[in-house]
């Protein structure tokens, strides 16, 4: 028998043209909720974004409620996938994890945490309503596509012009007057903090590429351009997360959508150049903070002040997991947990003090609040939703945000949780769930 010929990558003709309401809501959610930023400036961005994420929330809930209605008259009820079961179990861990919480009500609803099982609960509502009866359209592309535009502008005059447009800051300050120069922390763009920031660009910029490449120049330069624009706000913001993101990100992504004859030299290349870099960084201590860190690390030599206090807010919270293994301290309730401070010094004198509310990786976070059980099923909707990727991958459309999951899972592995970015990654995987259904 010959070899079977390859099947060329699909153009993009998996992207449907008619609107339905579903396109109509997802159009609707990524302006108001990436464009809006509330009236008090970076003050009060979370609560702005929290009651703009729970209004959108009830309107997609009046829509699911009617799709299912129509299934029901029509007959047509499907069973619910693999994905779609693991993330009601990781709905029914974290509803178990606030009833059994020691905090109470803050558990389900608490003005200062934002990811509370009430949130949680409409992250899922989020995914299975779209999961369920979406699917990604042109529309959806467009209407990112002209939403980022100037998002990235307002960012660009921030941190580059250094000025203050939309009275984001208060005061004469701007962006350059953070990192604690005149006010902890950096804020930019509608998103704020910019460890957010970076982990949503990691998740829409290798969307960008993908969507770009294989189209003629003439129709894809504006999508390179603002692919550039993107990157090079991550880069200026100098947040490690979401550049570590896209690498890691980007590396299996490569892995994935590279053609099979083609993907076991990409793999040992790819090994052969880890092995390098590894031997180059135990081997040299580079003058590079991060770099050091991992000269240090390979060498057994491990510090708390490594990556920015992250090393001692992990041990903090693995040393307590074991003391509520199953249910944790409830949804979001770490900042309530009695965790000491992190501390910097510099010669001997306490230059910064700062509360510890998050775990800065996403699945450590979910196992100190949630519980294991929560932690594995949130694994186990990941994994099937990737492996969904990787087998629909020919589809463009799912290469395109199946891309985009992989990075920002990658930089959620560093970065802090938070309902002002979170909704976008719910949101991408659901699509990539809905076109790996409509492709099986």
């Amino acid at each position: 028998m010959g070899k079977q010929k390859r099947k060329p990558m699909p153009r993009n003709k998996t992207l449907r043209k008619e609107p339905d309401w579903t396109e109509v809501w997802v159009g609707l959610f990524l302006v108001v909720y990436l464009l809006f930023f509330g009236f008090e400036g970076y003050s009060g961005i979370s609560a702005a974004k929290t009651v703009t994420f729970y209004v959108l929330s009830g309107i997609l809930l009046v829509l699911g409620v009617g799709y299912l209605v129509l299934d029901l008259r029509k007959g047509r009820l499907r069973p619910l996938t693999g994905t779609q079961i693991a993330a009601l179990a990781f709905l029914v861990c974290t509803l178990a994890s606030a009833a059994a919480s020691p905090y109470g009500g803050r558990a389900w609803y608490d003005k200062s945490a934002h990811e509370t099982a009430l949130t949680v609960s409409l992250y899922m509502l989020l995914f299975l309503i779209v999961s369920r009866w979406g699917r990604p359209t042109e529309g959806m592309i467009r209407v990112l596509f002209w939403i980022l535009a100037p998002f990235c502008l307002l960012c660009l005059l921030q941190v580059v012009g250094k000025l203050n447009p939309l009275s984001l800051y208060p005061g004469s300050l701007n962006y350059g007057d953070g990192y604690g120069v005149k006010y902890s922390g950096a804020y930019a763009g509608t998103i704020g903090n910019v460890d957010f920031l970076s982990a949503f660009l990691a998740l829409v910029t290798p969307m960008l590429v993908l969507y770009a490449w294989g189209k003629p120049i003439r129709k894809a330069w504006p999508f390179w351009l603002l692919a550039a624009a993107c990157l090079g706000v991550s880069v200026l913001i100098q947040v490690l997360c979401g550049l570590v993101g896209m690498a890691l990100g980007g590396v299996i992504s490569l892995a994935v959508l590279c053609p099979d004859r083609y993907r076991k030299w990409l793999l040992l290349g790819l090994g052969i150049l880890a092995a390098a870099g590894l031997a180059l960084l135990w081997a040299v201590d580079l003058p590079v903070g991060f770099l050091h860190e991992l000269h240090e690390i390979l060498h057994g030599r491990v510090e708390d002040s490594f990556g920015t206090g992250r090393f001692y807010i992990w041990r903090q919270m693995l040393e307590r997991i074991p003391d509520r293994l199953l249910l944790g301290v409830g949804p979001d309730m770490a900042r309530y947990s009695g965790l000491a401070p992190f501390i910097r010094y510099e010669n001997g004198v306490e230059v910064a003090r700062a509360a510890i509310t998050d775990a800065h990786c996403y699945p450590l976070q979910i196992l100190y609040c949630q519980g294991l059980p929560a932690l594995l099923s949130w694994l186990a909707l990941v994994g099937l939703s990737l492996r969904h990727w990787f087998k629909a991958r020919a589809n463009r459309t799912a290469a395109i945000l199946g891309a985009g999951v992989s990075c920002f899972f990658c930089a959620m592995l560093f970065c802090p949780s938070s309902v002002i970015v979170m909704p976008f990654f719910w949101l991408a995987l659901a699509l990539l769930e809905a076109e790996a259904a409509r492709e099986k």
